[in-house]
């Protein structure tokens, strides 16, 4: 860890500039309260608060190694009290003999140097007290710091895994379903297998290469969904319509990659499986009030009896918008009729 005073230029500043200040109220408090020379305020001033102004410095050393914690206490208590004499020692006796050689003649000032040395020692351990809580406070926010850093990495890490362990469980059923579809139609229509295969390694080929916490477009994300329509209509044929009816601002919207294909899964599984109608699937989004509006319509047949789920997709879509947007509340359903509709509020990502 660096040292806290030469960290840059301000702190530099900073450090150096409490000193000033301390000696400009040391020497002000010589001269004008007990009236010695100029010269004798301030090199008394200069030499007690530079010297100290360096063990400050080197005091870092000592804290830096002496964080306190249950199984160390006394040793960190230890070794204060003895770097605190030893400094006290050092700093009292240069300066002593500093200023008692320079003004020897001054008997006043030296009967002054002696009856002070008690009040130099409180004032060395007030210091010496200061510097290193101020030390230990630094020592704390950064270790505070980097605590936040790394619980943020680790929150991070834990949110990736939770989106793609919820993208894993999406790709599987629709690719058991494909493949299903491709070896019927390997007896009974090969071209249909081939044409089913190259669509199903292109829509596989954009799912796996974005990870389950990224974003796209719009429009990227359409390009897939109409892929993935078009495999499934390999299968159903004249059974299934579908549509998109996109403002031309909706296009370049950021949204999370792979959203959407579970809601058109579902509007196929639930739809177009069950009815022996012709069954449409349709796609409508605009802007409303700062939100992304898309809204998913396909006809189902009421009466049908409905196939077993496991509720996979509206559940993933639903967890992957808490952890993406901090809201759980942009998903919603709607049944009317023989429609189906599934609404999405998407906000801009800056505002995730």
């Amino acid at each position: 860890m660096q040292h806290p005073v030469f960290l840059d230029k301000r702190s530099v500043s900073v450090y150096f500039g409490l000193w000033a200040l301390i000696m400009g109220v040391h020497f002000s408090i010589f001269y004008f309260i007990y009236f010695f020379p100029v010269e004798v305020s301030l090199a008394d001033s200069l030499v007690f608060n530079s010297l100290f102004c360096a063990i400050g410095i080197s005091m870092w050393y000592i804290v830096r190694y002496s964080v306190p914690d249950k199984k160390n206490i006394w040793n960190v208590v230890f070794n204060h009290l003895s770097f605190l004499t030893l400094a006290l020692v050092v700093w009292n006796g240069i300066s002593y003999t500093v200023l008692s050689t320079v003004f020897s003649t001054n008997k006043v000032y030296m009967d002054l140097l002696v009856v002070s040395i008690p009040n130099k020692i409180i004032s060395g351990i007030i210091f010496y007290v200061v510097i290193m809580l101020v030390y230990y406070l630094f020592i704390y926010y950064n270790n505070l710091q980097e605590k936040v850093k790394v619980e943020s990495r680790l929150r991070m890490v834990l949110k990736e895994t939770e989106l793609n362990m919820l993208k894993s469980q999406i790709n599987p059923h629709f690719l058991f379903n494909s493949l299903n579809s491709i070896s019927s139609l390997t007896i009974t229509n090969p071209e249909k297998a081939r044409e089913m295969v190259i669509k199903l390694s292109d829509f596989l080929r954009y799912s796996v290469s974005n990870n389950a916490s990224s974003f796209t477009t719009l429009d990227v994300e359409m390009a897939n969904i109409r892929r993935y329509l078009e495999i499934e209509k390999v299968r159903f044929g004249e059974k299934l319509l579908f549509s998109f009816n996109l403002e031309g601002s909706c296009r370049s919207h950021q949204i999370p990659v792979m959203l959407l294909q579970p809601l058109f899964e579902n509007a196929i599984k639930h739809g177009v499986y069950e009815s022996i109608e012709q069954v449409s699937i349709e796609m409508y989004c605009e802007y409303k009030e700062g939100y992304l509006e898309i809204r998913i319509v396909n006809d189902f047949d009421p009466h049908a009896h409905p196939r077993k789920g496991t509720g996979i997709g509206l559940n993933n879509i639903r967890e992957r918008l808490r952890l993406l947007y901090k809201n759980d509340k942009l998903l919603r359903t709607v049944v009317e009729g023989t429609r189906f509709s599934v609404y999405l509020s998407l906000p801009n990502t800056e505002n995730r």
